[in-house]
């Protein structure tokens, strides 16, 4: 890294801060803290969302399925965008109908206390796991760049996010956020920029590169309901997972509830799922740009890289091996930002969950009145160590990175049955039995998933797991209810 790359992200690193220290002054009650005062448009907010989405794996992973394949990835926009559009169709009028603070307040209102509550415990739980495994995949990223160790990395990351979320609360996070996105997305422009400047054929060269290794297949239409790649099973998994992160997860939802009314959260939930459309096609071009790059100038490093089918490290080489200085620190810059939109969601939703849905606070409200607001604050510090905690263990024990990358398939189905049944049959649930339910189904899913052949049952693909759990959650919730109210008939 030279000097120039330092200082390009230096200067990252003060800009997000400052945003932080400019939040601050407003963030003076529960309401500005953790809701942003309810005030905020639907543009930063849409933004906001995006960049959330858009993690670091995507920076890296989404180059590689172009590099390792084609543009197929780009089908499961579709379930995704719908699964957006009923979530603003359904969900956001009814959070606003009853101004909650929290998403799980919600279930409160409709099912009862214990359903928030094991709602917010499996939130918390997974939330603390799936993201702390993202924030070791990003720091192991930025430990290789920065020749510094891992421990290290994963500090500054989770010290530096904790800062600004500590000092700003949601709506620092909202404008770093949309900060975040422009050096995101500018980011991968610019890397694409200088392929196509490069390579003497430039565009054409790219595109006749990706033609002729038919990088720009997009639709699979086999009808292969075990195969995640297809369009008919990718897009069903992409629709339920959408529901849930939309609709049943804070880390995400609680956007939405910045907004001074339904009519603008719906409008940027909408946009946001829509923008999905744009981001996945630029990162997917920017793998097949580095394909074309590495085919004009072949590399010994990439071609073993891609023979051991370890195609999410080719971006990251191209980054620190063929980018110039300034431009290199930028791309950098722009995958510590791709972090940061996550990690800073992260500490805001769990911060906010575990004061108002597990009794930290002294209303279940957000209160407007000003107020030192050392409760939430220590929160995000604590929950900061903790991300940092569990991303230092899952760091030096890289083989189970995955199933904390899984995580949150397993309680996902649990959290979004949750919020049907509390939506659509809240008079056929009973608080214990919905309890009983989600937490039941992550078992089954797990046990499905993973270990199913072990107990003499039929091997199920990993993208079913969501589905499973909803759809066990729901029956199982509705069962229990049916079988108590028949059993006091008695």
């Amino acid at each position: 890294m030279a000097l120039l790359d330092w200082l390009v992200i230096s200067a990252y690193a003060l800009a997000v801060l400052l945003l932080g220290v400019w939040s601050a002054g407003r963030s003076n009650s529960e309401d500005e803290y953790f809701l942003a005062g309810r005030s905020e448009g639907w543009a930063p907010v849409a933004a906001s969302t995006w960049a959330t989405k858009l993690s670091a794996l995507t920076f890296i992973g989404v180059p590689g399925a172009a590099i390792a394949g084609n543009f197929a990835y780009m089908q499961l926009w579709l379930g995704s965008f719908l699964a957006a559009y009923v979530v603003a169709a359904y969900f956001i009028p009814e959070f606003y109908r009853l101004r909650v603070a929290t998403v799980y307040e919600y279930l409160e209102h409709r099912i009862g206390r214990g359903a928030r509550i094991g709602a917010t415990v499996i939130f918390i739980l997974s939330r603390c796991l799936a993201s702390a495994v993202r924030l070791a995949g990003c720091a192991i990223a930025i430990s290789v760049f920065f020749d510094m160790p891992l421990v290290v990395s994963i500090v500054l990351m989770a010290g530096i996010a904790a800062a600004y979320v500590l000092t700003g609360g949601l709506r620092a996070v909202i404008w770093t956020d949309v900060l975040q996105l422009a050096l995101f997305l500018s980011g991968a422009l610019a890397a694409t920029l200088f392929v196509v400047l490069s390579l003497p054929g430039g565009a054409g060269e790219v595109v006749a590169v990706g033609s002729a290794a038919q990088k720009f297949q997009v639709f699979d239409l086999r009808f292969d309901m075990a195969d995640p790649a297809t369009f008919w099973l990718g897009n069903l998994f992409a629709f339920v997972l959408g529901l849930a992160t939309g609709g049943a997860d804070q880390d995400i939802a609680q956007r939405a509830l910045a907004c001074p009314d339904a009519t603008r959260a719906r409008r940027a939930v909408i946009s946001a799922g829509a923008a999905d459309l744009f981001s996945t096609a630029l990162f997917l071009s920017v793998g097949v740009a580095v394909f074309a790059y590495y085919h004009a100038s072949p590399d010994a490093a990439v071609t073993a890289l891609i023979a051991e089918q370890r195609y999410d490290y080719v971006f990251p080489h191209f980054i620190r091996h063929e980018l110039p200085a300034g431009l290199r620190g930028a791309l950098v810059a722009a995958l510590l930002a791709a972090a940061m939109s996550s990690l800073d969601s992260a500490l805001s939703g769990l911060a906010s969950s575990a004061y108002f849905d597990l009794g930290l606070t002294r209303t279940s409200k957000s209160e407007t009145t000003h107020m030192p607001l050392w409760g939430p604050r220590i929160l995000v510090v604590a929950f900061a160590a903790v991300l940092a905690g569990i991303a230092i263990v899952f760091g030096a024990q890289p083989s189970i990175l995955w199933f904390g990358l899984q995580i949150m398939g397993y309680t996902y189905g649990g959290l979004l049955g949750l919020f049907l049944l509390a939506i659509l049959l809240p008079h056929c649930v009973s608080s214990s039995g919905s309890i009983i339910a989600a937490t039941s189904s992550i078992a089954a899913v797990v046990v499905l998933t993973r270990w199913g052949p072990g107990f003499g049952l039929p091997s199920v693909p990993w993208p079913w797991g969501v589905i499973i759990g909803t759809a066990w959650t729901l029956a199982v919730a509705v069962t229990v209810h049916a079988a108590g109210k028949k059993s006091l008939v008695r």
